[in-house]
């Protein structure tokens, strides 16, 4: 008798604990399925199926990383917030490098493909101007950059640069055609110069009366720079 009982004690105690592993396990899976579909949710309303996220790389010298002004006050991060303002939805990153001539340049092609970017805004030469470096190798080397984008199939917007007046006519000239034959050559949307409107301006320039200041980059933005951008980001269906 004592034997059937303590049987039937622990066979309900195996069936006791049956059932709590069993609500054990329905609970964790229902758990696991709110969280899922919880996290599913939060994808759905991050992202807009009518939103596309464009990363546009900004590779330049000094007049791209914002010499002499904060970060925010770059050009870059000022186009990037202009853009989003008129719901395009960019992450503009600033690979300017200040002092950076043409030939630098192009060391850091492979660094920029491996970004994948969507679009590079390029604008390089000035340094090699102010050097009074050859025009002839400027363009070759702007032309090897170019076409290092071109064959990876990534678009180009170029940003041009003129020269200053003391080079000289002849290297005026020849320094000056660079970027509207290279833009001709391969079919770019260019932006005939940089600096127009700001150059010589001391209200709109650094201390250096070289660089742009936060108000100078605001003008090249909505008057140099937006109206060759947009059209091609529209042009392109990003």
């Amino acid at each position: 008798m004592y034997d059937t009982f303590m049987n039937y004690k622990i066979l309900s105690i195996i069936v006791f604990i049956l059932i709590l592993l069993g609500i054990g396990f329905i609970f964790t899976t229902n758990n696991r399925t709110i969280k899922t579909d919880a996290i599913k949710e939060n994808k759905e309303e991050s992202l807009s199926p009518n939103q596309k996220q464009i990363k546009i790389i900004a590779f330049g010298d000094s007049l791209t990383a914002g010499y002499g002004v904060d970060l925010q006050d770059s050009y870059p991060k000022i186009l990037e917030n202009k853009l989003r303002e008129r719901n395009i939805q960019a992450t503009i990153i600033n690979m300017g490098v200040s002092g950076e001539t043409t030939s630098m340049s192009i060391e850091r092609i492979p660094f920029i493909l491996e970004q994948s970017p969507n679009i590079v805004l390029l604008g390089i030469g000035a340094n090699d101007m102010l050097r009074s470096l050859s025009p002839e190798e400027a363009k070759k080397n702007i032309d090897v950059i170019i076409k290092s984008f071109k064959d990876a199939n990534v678009p180009v917007v170029l940003l041009g640069m003129r020269s200053v007046a003391s080079n000289g006519t002849l290297y005026r000239n020849s320094f000056d055609e660079i970027y509207p034959n290279l833009a001709k050559n391969y079919n770019l949307p260019l932006v005939p110069f940089f600096l127009e409107g700001v150059v010589l301006d001391p209200a709109l320039n650094n201390s250096d009366g070289i660089h742009p200041n936060r108000a100078g980059y605001e003008k090249i933005i909505n008057n140099n720079i937006l109206p060759v951008l947009i059209p091609y980001i529209n042009k392109l269906g990003l």
